[in-house]
């Protein structure tokens, strides 16, 4: 896959991106970064963090329906997977 990456920037010269980048390992993700892939989607896993953060509110929050008072629960998720993938990006 690397090496396909690599042929297929040297032959385009244009910025790559990664569609589907949500589960790829890290490795795997460090090594399409160094054969050229400038753009990662990682939309999925963003939604998927927010999603458990939301559920972990709400159960944390059993008999809260103010909506401001459950949702810091998936702001902080996804928090953490933006965190966590710019160190992996940079």
């Amino acid at each position: 896959m690397v090496q396909r990456i690599a042929q297929i920037k040297n032959a385009t010269q244009v910025p790559l991106t990664l569609h589907g980048g949500s589960g790829t390992d890290d490795e795997d993700l460090r090594k399409a970064i160094a054969a050229g892939i400038n753009i990662i989607h990682i939309n999925t896993e963003l939604r998927v963090a927010w999603r458990h953060g939301l559920e972990e509110g709400l159960s944390k929050q059993t008999n809260e329906v103010v909506p401001y008072k459950i949702l810091p629960f998936a702001v902080e998720s996804v928090k953490e997977v933006v965190r966590s993938r710019l160190k992996l990006f940079a």
